[in-house]
């Protein structure tokens, strides 16, 4: 004991300040196993002295009091503290803890100062100058902190970044400056009749079968002229295509298609649209096409005109047999095939030229339509207008100033637009044009600090920097006008002000871009294509059912924000939102068509909740095996918000039987029977444990897949037979949580975890703050995160509450 106090007295020297009053309860139920003789884990209380100016010193500290507020220590098997004495420890450890974080936020603010990522980036640039062409592929990958890419601990500047911004910006004003002569649009109406590449094919009498073959890809058709249409039968992933279709030039397209299934036995069929440069294919939508019957499909989207149309479907090419089209021939397949009638093309749109861009970049400046005669050329192009403004430099220095005021989100300080005002003027005084010298002065802008920085300073955010930091949140972009009214009028903090506009933003257009850029990095969405699915043991995954995979938990977030239904959903839900690619993997019957919509699940349904989603159960697994480790650390750390313990460096990790002679459970036995091993796995292994009853691509099972050869499983898809895989052994998804209780399966789990809701809404809480004030959750913070918990729990404990409890504190509405 001597040499403990002896330690003490040693370490708490001038250079430290004094420790908190925690002595007796570590000396009672911590110092027998962390000191400097046993130093278990690491530690040694007896020499850790008190320095919170220290980064580690104040983490490890955090570590001791968050291991034995959770009960983690002491150790099960050793005394447990009384309930007063563990208070106490707590609330005076506590204490210095907080107040030294405080401090430090009172005096810099919580997050630092924060560059635009590469989203923001882009959809500021989009909306400062009307354009929409892509601009974030340029920029490098944003690094995330915390879990999203908005943490500005995370988002460094560069060399790199910087000519990859100058980069871009020059791209988005090629987009916006526009001076050529409206181009020649199409609004044309194809037959796949008249496709070269098709038309070779028929060449036998009207009404009958064509049995031609494109050589390198086995492509069949079959032509009924009479019914003015082509039947199409694809092997594998063939893009047919619409070369007969020369897109003018970039912009936005409507596209519109008339087709059916053919030969379907009432089945329909999915066809896909694509965009082909012959580099990349991008899909570009997708519809259901009804058996035997034409359905005219229509939407918009954005080509660069460049591109090629292309089409392909699923599932066609083989018939009930399994026999191969490129072996029967089309005169005698009576599998499934495509017909389609037409396919329409009209753009680009545009409601006005020269297109909105022009202005929002240069200004109101006079134009002058060149005639026919006046023929000038710019990029291979012919100009249709010229700029003429009256007085350059009065020009340059109005539309300069204006643009800044947008671009900088706020009104601009006097004369800081000068430097881009003189940039512009050095290039008209060396006989650059007006263009010219304004895309001088823009280029700088769009590259300059005040542009790429977010602007917040220590305290409470000013109204400008508050309507900065709620556009950002929920739409990933600058405010709007509206926004920024109520901010230059001092009225957004008003609380009744600040909810109205967050009301506003969560119901307007751009509402679906914080569901997809928060839900996506929350749940980690965006690691869908990590893995591919082994094609054998899995041949049911294709694109389209992980299109639906990631939209279903997009939409169900969506809905639960929409009508503010409790955070519990997340746990369990009694609903799933589905369309009929994803109703078929989830063996849900009667959902046709393929938009998502809400359906009400059988009450013996293992769905429900974000758990039971497959883009969750994918993301937490490779394309082969599950692991319930895997899952059970992402359980803990998205669902539940607590950190899981990193693997020790000396316990090999555990190869994956792709055989299927032994299960993972048998596997990690071994793991938890290591004394080093176990006290985590008690922790992480049960969510994991439960979660085994799904596959890799979410699929419920009972049996483990093998590629073993041995009797296969017939499987089918939309009545055709696919691959034949073996069944292996059978799943075990029962498990006890760490306090002793006990659950078999999915189901019992879940209703285990209900008893954690809180818990979910205090971090999810954490991970709204995080994503938008661009700062993690510190020590000092906790208090905060509990009051946004209990104020949303107050209110009905609703998702839409829980965003409004986050707007309203003092997290948010401070740097």
């Amino acid at each position: 004991m001597q040499r403990f106090f002896v330690s003490l007295i040693l370490a708490s020297t001038a250079s430290a300040a004094p420790l908190p009053p925690v002595t007796p309860f570590l000396e009672h139920h911590c110092t027998e196993c962390h000191d400097g003789d046993v130093k278990k884990g690491g530690l040694d209380l007896t020499a850790l002295s008190f320095k919170p100016e220290d980064r580690q010193n104040f983490e490890r500290w955090v570590k001791v009091y968050d291991r034995v507020s959770k009960g983690e220590m002491p150790p099960a098997k050793k005394e447990r503290p009384e309930a007063g004495a563990l208070q106490s420890f707590q609330a005076a450890l506590k204490a210095p803890l907080r107040d030294h974080e405080l401090a430090q936020q009172a005096k810099n603010g919580r997050t630092v100062l924060r560059r635009l990522n590469r989203t923001e980036y882009e959809n500021t640039v989009h909306d400062l100058l009307g354009i929409s062409v892509p601009l974030k592929h340029i920029l490098p990958e944003d690094t995330p902190l915390h879990g999203f890419d908005t943490v500005a601990e995370g988002l460094r500047f560069s060399q790199l970044q910087i000519e990859k911004y100058l980069e871009a910006a020059d791209a988005a004003l090629d987009a916006a400056i526009v001076l050529s002569k409206r181009p020649v649009g199409i609004n044309q109406r194809y037959s796949y009749k008249n496709e070269l590449g098709i038309r070779k094919n028929l060449d036998t009498p009207p009404g009958t079968l064509s049995d031609k073959t494109n050589p390198k890809s086995g492509h069949r058709v079959m032509f009924r002229e009479n019914d003015k249409e082509v039947i199409m039968f694809t092997t594998g992933d063939y893009l047919v295509g619409l070369k007969q279709c020369r897109l003018p030039g970039p912009g936005n397209y409507r596209i519109k298609i008339s087709g059916n299934a053919f030969q379907s036995e009432g089945e329909p069929l999915t066809l896909m649209i694509y965009s082909n440069n012959y580099k990349q294919k991008r899909l570009l939508s997708y519809c259901e096409l009804p058996a035997d019957k034409p359905r005219e499909f229509e939407f918009t989207t954005r080509l660069d005109g460049t591109e090629h149309i292309v089409i392909n479907c699923d599932r066609v090419g083989r018939d009930k047999k399994g026999q191969n089209i490129y072996n029967v021939g089309a005169a005698e397949f009576q599998g499934t095939g495509l017909a389609m009638q037409w396919i329409e093309v009209e753009g680009p749109l545009s409601a006005e030229w020269p297109p909105a861009s022009l202005k929002k970049a240069l200004g109101d400046v006079p134009l002058t339509e060149l005639g026919d005669k006046q023929k000038k050329f710019r990029d291979g192009k012919q100009l249709g207008y010229e700029l003429a403004p009256t007085d350059v430099k009065q020009a340059i220095a109005s539309g300069l100033n204006s643009f800044a005021t947008r671009a900088f989100r706020r009104s601009l300080e006097q004369d800081e637009a000068a430097p881009y005002i003189a940039l512009a003027n050095q290039s008209v005084d060396a006989g650059g044009t007006f263009e010219e010298a304004m895309r001088v002065g823009l280029r700088a802008i769009l590259t300059s600090p005040a542009f790429l920085l977010l602007e917040e300073h220590p305290g409470r955010l000013s109204d400008r920097a508050l309507a900065t930091r709620l556009a950002y949140f929920f739409t990933s972009s600058m405010p709007d006008d509206e926004l920024m009214k109520v901010a230059d009028a001092g009225k957004l903090s008003q609380p009744a002000v600040l909810k109205a506009q967050t009301e506003r933003l969560l119901k307007g257009p751009k509402a679906a871009t914080f569901v997809t850029n928060f839900v996506g990095q929350w749940l980690e969405l965006r690691n869908i294509d990590a893995t591919t699915p082994d094609t054998k043991l899995y041949p049911e995954y294709d694109m389209l059912l992980k299109l639906g995979m990631v939209t279903e938990t997009e939409a169900f977030f969506n809905e639960l924000l929409t009508h503010n239904l409790p955070v519990s959903n997340l746990i369990h839900s009694d609903f799933a939102m589905v369309n009929n690619r994803l109703a078929e993997h989830y063996e849900l019957p009667g959902i046709a068509g393929e938009q998502f919509r809400r359906v009400s699940l059988p009450k013996d349904s293992v769905r429900g909740g974000v758990l039971t989603q497959a883009s969750v159960l994918k993301v937490t697994a490779n394309g082969t095996v599950t692991s319930p480790v895997i899952r059970g650390a992402w359980v803990m750390k998205h669902l539940l918000g607590q950190q899981p313990p990193p693997p020790p460096g000396n316990v090999a990790g555990i190869e994956p039987d792709t055989r299927g002679s032994t299960t993972i459970r048998e596997q990690l036995a071994k793991h938890r029977d290591n004394e080093s091993c176990a006290s985590c796995h008690r922790q992480i292994d049960p969510p994991g444990f439960a979660l085994e009853s799904f596959d890799v691509i979410g699929g419920f099972r009972e049996n483990y897949r093998s590629n073993e050869k041995g009797a296969n499983v017939k499987r089918k898809l939309r009545g055709q037979n696919i691959w034949q895989y073996k069944e292996g052994l059978p799943v075990d998804a029962s498990g006890e949580l760490e306090d002793g209780r006990k659950f078999q399966g999915i189901t019992e789990f879940k209703k285990l975890l209900l008893d954690q809701q809180d818990q979910v809404m205090r971090a999810l809480a954490g991970n709204l703050v995080t994503y938008g004030t661009g700062a993690g959750i510190q020590f000092a913070d906790r208090d905060a995160i509990e009051a946004i918990a209990k104020q949303a729990k107050a209110d009905g404990s609703g998702l839409r509450s829980l965003v409004h409890a986050v707007v309203q504190s003092p997290l948010f509405l401070s740097k």
